[in-house]
């Protein structure tokens, strides 16, 4: 496997390989990554009514996008199992596009159990992007799982990180920049800097390239939610690491080029690229929130005490203390945003854009 590596490659390009390659890829092990005995915890995997909270928030617009979900990096299924839940009868097509099919089976098999054997006449999968997006595009932790390249600030002119293998073992080397990459950097230092010599971050080319191509396509409404900052924050000086990072057993380090394909490599969306990306291509921002703000205007306290055993001091114990998560400043509820645009379809006046009038932090991006 190292051999791939004899020459050196930019650091996406890795990126890539770690995280996608069929064999020897991260997401190729399939559910072993997740939960509690996996590297990290998903908001679905946490709390059901995470996903069931979103279902209730995409009713309206689904009766204006025919009915139609796609759901991208459906993980172990249960954000399927939950949006469908409480939104299943609005639902006439559930689609979830994994260009891998690896976890087909597992989220087969807990779409089965809890929604009985009629649910596979709903769901059905993909294994490419479809030419045509009519529906709501739905993605939790998706755009930070994109490979991302990696530079440094230097008085000289920008580097761009690459990775080579030397005696066995992978190393960092750093060449100058191409023109166009050295531009987009040193724009980024005239509007967030100045930067400290040595200063290192990351730009998502690939992130806002899929934003695009989602949004080219798209007749609906796309929500994601993900860990991630607005461009002022994510390149501020003091942030002079970059958001990038490596996570294994739950677990997070900087130690980026051991265990190719045994450890997570993710970096924080930067959602000003995302809002720019979206916009270039005639979509619509509808509005951009804190998770824990867009739970609670959608009713997931709500939703909690209808569960008989929320209130009850030992049963609703970790049910408190994972809806807690979800929404605290300092757990999830800051720390993850939601952004949401549309294009071709009027997602005004529905409980959705309604929503993030009171909540709405697109100034911002």
């Amino acid at each position: 496997m190292l051999s791939t590596f004899n020459k050196p490659v930019r650091f996406d390009e890795f990126m890539q390989f770690a995280l996608y390659h069929p064999q020897y890829g991260y997401y190729a092990r399939g559910e072993r990554i997740f939960g509690n005995d996996g590297d990290f915890v998903t908001a679905p995997e946490l709390s059901p009514l995470f996903g069931q909270t979103i279902g209730i928030a995409l009713r309206e617009v689904l009766t204006r996008c025919g009915g139609v979900v796609y759901e991208f990096g459906a993980g172990t299924g249960q954000l399927a199992c939950d949006v469908l839940h409480t939104a299943g009868d609005l639902i006439s097509q559930y689609n979830i596009v994994d260009v891998s099919g690896g976890l087909k089976p597992v989220q087969l098999g807990r779409l089965l159990a809890q929604h009985g054997p009629d649910v596979a006449h709903k769901v059905r999968w993909l294994s490419t992007l479809p030419d045509d997006i009519h529906g709501v595009v739905l993605g939790n932790e998706v755009l930070d799982a994109t490979p991302v390249r990696r530079f440094k600030w230097h008085g000289n002119g920008p580097l761009e990180a690459w990775v080579q293998r030397h005696n066995d073992e992978l190393q960092w080397t750093c060449k100058l920049a191409d023109p166009l990459f050295a531009a987009t950097i040193q724009a980024l230092h005239a509007a967030h800097g100045p930067w400290p010599e040595g200063y290192e971050s990351e730009i998502a080319e690939q992130s806002a390239a899929w934003v695009s191509t989602i949004t080219e396509r798209l007749s609906g409404v796309a929500l994601m939610i993900d860990y991630g900052y607005h461009a002022a924050q994510y390149y501020h000086p003091s942030r002079n690491q970059g958001t990038l990072r490596a996570t294994s057993r739950h677990t997070a380090h900087d130690d980026f080029l051991v265990k190719v394909g045994e450890q997570d490599l993710t970096a924080h969306v930067n959602f000003s690229g995302v809002f720019l990306a979206l916009s270039s291509v005639g979509g619509e921002l509808e509005g951009y929130s804190h998770q824990g703000e867009f739970l609670l205007a959608h009713g997931i306290l709500d939703i909690a005490q209808q569960e008989p055993d929320f209130t009850h001091p030992v049963r609703g114990a970790l049910m408190r203390q994972n809806l807690n998560t979800l929404l605290n400043e300092a757990d999830m509820g800051e720390a993850f945003k939601v952004i949401c645009w549309s294009k071709g379809i009027d997602a005004e006046g529905t409980a959705l854009s309604r929503a993030f009038l009171t909540n709405d932090r697109s100034g911002d991006l």
